[in-house]
């Protein structure tokens, strides 16, 4: 079909092309927004096709296909060897078109005139049953015996033996006595079979590495200006602004090559890494301990006068010199026995002489704050998949393992681009087989696959997208309340929050009816959110039914979902629960003080005093002010001292008001000169008090005795990385006891020296 009769079949009702040009202000986008998944699911067969009978074919999807889901849709193509793509271009020759297609999609065909063929589902079938495995052109054929080629190449390479021998300073070493996995060269002594594949098949030349060229470059680029820039003191940044850092941080997903890559930079320019990663103890003392030779400004001063040169940094035997490089890997995974380890190392990075490599996951954490200042960040993206796809071609026809190339791209996709995953699977699944399916490569990608970075909103959108509980899914409810158990807290917050704004998929109903039917769906749906808070208080009560856990993910977060789910109508709001509970606790500790100061002069609980007494001081604090203005000011200071009450307390009575009596309101009618003027005279007046809290006095400081070692409290508290001088305790000491900071204390004001001067010139005369 051609494009004017798919934009009458399948574009949605409100499409104009002319619209988008005029359109001022665009909706905020929401993915997956509009997909309500397909309408008769499983209502026609699939096809059965011939092997790689697709690999000619690029195709784009768009709209909901009639009875399989987009996912299967795009499963169904891979598994024949076509590439699939979001939007259309020059390359694409087919788009296959449901309904309610992407207007975007249907105006960029209509715009660019593209040469592509129009399908909808049933075409896209016919196509699987006429295309015959084999039936190339030219292209495409010698595209795929030129990837053969270079297939087969890698591999050869990959199965020459490594340089053998005993492992000196030059291959890289790794404090603790280990030599660094990556990038080193299989030992002599191990059987390859025995080794890891991670370890067997790790890069050992620069063009080994997949991906992320240009980080590479600019981390060359960095290392080999370092002499320079230490010559210069980090004073010329360069022509990339580096060469003010002494030291880098790698940032970006695991397994994609960032400390391999450090590791083969640094060889590669002449110097020797050390490395230290998550398996070491990296507390701050020890940091300093190990690193104190490696980096302290006396030793390596003493290096360029030859005095230094080959000194051993411990009994690792470790020889530092000045091409000496060191990597801190995983430097974000500190946590509670590495504290103060992020501090000593940014520490040691400002007097550092020799160039350090950072190397992190999360550059964004807040433990990785730091770094900011001190360190040039270079972030590694996860490689594309056709790259990775010809590395792991090359390791599997080394190991014998038949897997096509569309089933070795499923599991590069369901590994996102982790290599080190794809070599571990890889290797597991040789034990035991030597083939793999495209069906075998999707179990397999889903029982391996990690949890994405999700936030509680994106893991409420997935819950309640359209196609979440729709026929298709594959979803197991277990794995539905898995998202509850991602945050437990949060989850049902979310949930509670946005389920009215969910435009449910399964009302198909119009006219009247479909508003009925949301709200049928939406009090179920709030039944159920209801019936999850009961649970959560029997799980959170006295008892703490904690074994509840499960049941509260299906009522709280399963079952509304199973109602409300469908596109939703706006991004997802934070709950406001949050914001209430913390102002319903701050007033409630308010109420507690005002009944605690009344006292004296008033009997009653807290809640007597809420519910008796506040509704009228409420009048008596304000309505003087509103009504008399200035003049009122002393009545509402007479009824404070009689019930020995504050400005605190005041402003905490007025904003417990409700109804009539609402705080806000009523403290927008008082100008705003009389409440500076009441404040004034409030302050500069004596008022009784019926108690007061003491001042905080901070511990006294446990002075060490002499011959004594100092505790190591490190570990046990939150100890800053500047220490304050011992000279200082004094001075400190003092102004713990400082009066003047006492608001019931008033010091007695000296006279100024014009007083003083003018008092001596009426003594004078009356002489």
């Amino acid at each position: 079909m051609d494009i004017d009769e798919a934009i009458q079949r399948f574009a949605p009702t409100d499409f104009n092309i002319a619209q988008k040009d005029t359109e001022k202000k665009k909706a905020p986008w929401i993915p997956n927004r509009d997909r309500v998944g397909p309408t008769a699911p499983g209502s026609k067969e699939v096809p059965q096709g011939q092997p790689n009978c697709l690999a000619a074919c690029n195709i784009v999807f768009t709209g909901e296909l009639g009875s399989l889901a987009r996912e299967e849709a795009v499963d169904l193509a891979k598994r024949y060897g076509a590439k699939v793509t979001g939007a259309p271009s020059s390359k694409t020759t087919h788009v296959v078109m449901g309904e309610g297609a992407g207007a975007g999609k249907l105006k960029k065909i209509k715009a660019s005139k593209l040469a592509c063929k129009i399908l909808d589902e049933d075409g896209f079938f016919d196509l699987i049953r006429g295309s015959k495995a084999g039936k190339l052109d030219e292209k495409t054929l010698k595209k795929l015996k030129d990837e053969e080629k270079q297939i087969k190449e890698v591999a050869k390479e990959m199965q020459q033996p490594a340089s053998t021998g005993k492992v000196t300073a030059d291959n890289g070493f790794k404090l603790g006595g280990a030599v660094s996995g990556a990038g080193n060269p299989r030992l002599g002594e191990e059987s390859s079979d025995a080794l890891l594949w991670t370890t067997k098949y790790a890069p050992r030349k620069m063009k080994d590495l997949v991906g992320n060229k240009a980080g590479i470059e600019k981390l060359k680029n960095w290392l080999e200006r370092w002499p320079k820039s230490l010559a210069s003191n980090f004073k010329k940044p360069g022509p990339d602004a580096s060469g003010t850092f002494r030291a880098v941080l790698l940032s970006g997903s695991p397994g994609i090559g960032k400390t391999s890559a450090a590791h083969l930079v640094s060889r590669s320019l002449g110097y020797t890494p050390i490395e230290m990663n998550a398996s070491d103890i990296r507390s701050k003392k020890l940091i300093e301990l190990a690193l104190r030779d490696a980096i302290n400004n006396t030793n390596l001063d003493g290096w360029y006068h030859g005095a230094q040169i080959g000194k051993s940094l411990g009994p690792d035997g470790v020889r530092i010199t000045d091409k000496t490089v060191l990597i801190m890997d995983e430097v974000d995974g500190m946590g509670g026995g590495d504290r103060g380890g992020v501090g000593a190392i940014n520490a040691l990075i400002k007097k550092s002489k020799v160039p350090i490599i950072c190397i992190c996951n999360d550059r964004k954490s807040p433990k990785m704050k730091p770094f900011e200042h001190t360190t040039f960040n270079i972030t590694f993206r996860k490689p594309e998949a056709q790259a990775v796809k010809s590395r792991l071609l090359s390791v599997a026809f080394n190991e014998k393992l038949k897997i096509p190339q569309e089933v070795m791209l499923s599991l590069i996709e369901s590994a996102q681009g982790d290599i080190r995953l794809m070599l571990n699977m890889l290797s597991t699944w040789s034990l035991s087989q030597k083939t793999m399916t495209f069906d075998e490569s999707k179990a397999l990608g889903e029982a391996n696959m990690k949890s994405g970075m999700h936030t509680p909103f994106t893991l409420y959108g997935e819950l309640t997208g359209p196609g979440m509980f729709a026929p298709t899914s594959r979803k197991t409810l277990n794995d539905k309340a898995d998202y509850y158990f991602q945050d437990p807290m949060f989850m049902p917050l979310l949930m509670h929050e946005n389920y009215l704004k969910q435009r449910p998929s399964n009302n198909r109903d119009s006219g009247p009816m479909r508003e009925l039917t949301s709200l049928l769906l939406f009090s179920q749906a709030a039944q159920s959110i209801s019936d999850g808070d009961m649970i959560d208080s029997m799980i959170h009560g006295p008892q703490q039914h904690w074994s509840l856990m499960p049941q509260h993910a299906i009522a709280s977060c399963v079952r509304p979902a199973s109602f409300v789910y469908g596109p939703g109508s706006t991004f997802p709001s934070f709950p406001i629960w949050l914001g209430q509970n913390s102002k319903q606790n701050k007033l409630r500790r308010a109420n507690v003080d005002v009944q605690a100061r009344m006292r004296l002069s008033a009997s009653g609980s807290a809640d007597e005093v809420r519910l008796t007494y506040e509704p009228v001081l409420f009048e008596l604090l304000s309505k003087p002010l509103i009504k008399d203005g200035a003049n009122g000011i002393a009545d509402v200071i007479d009824v404070m001292d009689e019930y020995f009450l504050g400005l605190e307390d005041r402003e905490a009575i007025l904003e417990l008001g409700v109804g009539a009596h609402n705080g806000e309101e009523v403290t927008k009618r008082i100008p705003s000169a009389v409440k500076a003027s009441f404040t004034r005279k409030y302050n500069s007046a004596n008022h009784p008090v019926a108690f007061y809290k003491t001042i905080e006095v901070s511990a006294s400081k446990v002075k060490q005795l002499e011959g004594d070692a100092a505790p190591d409290v490190e570990e046990a508290y939150d100890v800053d990385d500047e220490v304050v001088p011992d000279a200082d305790e004094d001075e400190n000491d003092g102004e713990d006891m400082d009066l003047s900071k006492n608001k019931l204390v008033k010091a007695k004001k000296q006279p100024s020296a014009a007083a003083k001067g003018k008092g001596k010139a009426k003594a004078v005369t009356k002489k």
